[in-house]
C-alpha cells in the first residue's frame, strides 16, 4: 500500500471518529461544540493536507478545500470559549 493511501485512509478514520465523538455529544442533549472534535478534525484534515501534497499530481481543489479547513479548525480552538473560573469573594 503506498504512503499517500495510508495517510488518506488515517485521515478519513480521524474525520469519521470526529463526527461520532461531534454527533454522541449533540445526542447527549448538548448543544455545544465538542474541543475533542475540533482538534481531531483538525489532525486529520492536516493527515489529508500532507498526503495531497506528496502526490507527483496534486488536485488542487481538494488540496485548498484541505487547507480552509484546517485554517477553520484552529481559529476555532483559538476562539473556543475558555471555562470561567469563579472568583473568591
Amino acid at each position: 500500500m503506498p504512503i499517500q493511501t495510508f495517510l488518506v485512509l488515517i485521515g478519513i478514520i480521524l474525520l469519521i471518529g470526529a463526527w461520532i465523538i461531534q454527533i454522541i455529544t449533540i445526542l447527549g442533549k448538548s448543544k455545544t461544540l465538542n474541543l475533542f472534535f475540533v482538534w481531531l478534525h483538525l489532525i486529520g484534515v492536516l493527515i489529508l493536507i500532507i498526503a495531497n501534497i506528496n502526490i507527483e499530481s496534486p488536485n488542487l481543489s481538494i488540496l485548498i478545500g484541505n487547507i480552509i479547513l484546517a485554517v477553520m479548525a484552529i481559529i476555532v480552538i483559538i476562539f473556543y470559549p475558555k471555562k470561567k473560573t469563579k472568583e473568591k469573594e
